[in-house]
């Protein structure tokens, strides 16, 4: 999330000085798409470390971490209860001992339902940066259009 927000912000402000915002927009959706691909990607090949532990008898509870640096401040943590045959995702803020951001609903174990959910969380959290970009943008665009001296003989020639 925060990769793509820092990417669709530099390829945003780079290019703004010297060309018109038509192509500065043209390289802030493409960058801001690049980079999503690559965070959905890196998520879905992230490390995996697995922490098996056994309660309410003979019932054992797999939790996996998976440590995507392109998720930051993020980290995703998946609870597979194999004798239930379902999992969890859980999204953390910054470690997998912090606070619960947001959880997917309890699914089947199979592994088209896993990628699943690990793609729609990927695409989420993208959009979120995407989103945060766009909003730093527009503020930034808008302070700087009205710090200008003369942004009312703009508006005059717009609307006449």
């Amino acid at each position: 999330m925060l990769f793509v927000t820092v990417a669709g912000l530099l390829s945003w402000f780079i290019p703004r000085r010297r060309v018109q915002w038509k192509w500065s927009l043209v390289a802030f959706l493409l960058v801001t798409l690049t980079v999503s691909l690559w965070v959905i990607d890196d998520v879905r090949a992230a490390g995996v470390v697995r922490d098996v532990t056994r309660s309410e008898g003979d019932l054992v509870y797999s939790i996996v971490y998976l440590n995507s640096t392109a998720l930051f401040p993020f980290v995703l943590q998946k609870h597979h209860n194999w004798t239930a045959r379902s999992f969890v995702y859980y999204i953390r803020f910054l470690n997998h001992d912090g606070s619960l951001v947001s959880q997917t609903r309890p699914g089947p174990d199979q592994s088209e339902f896993m990628h699943m959910a690990l793609f729609a969380i990927s695409i989420s959290l993208c959009f979120q940066g995407f989103i945060i970009a766009l909003l730093a943008i527009l503020g930034a665009e808008f302070i700087t259009w009205w710090r200008k001296p003369n942004r009312m003989d703009i508006l005059r020639s717009i609307t006449e």
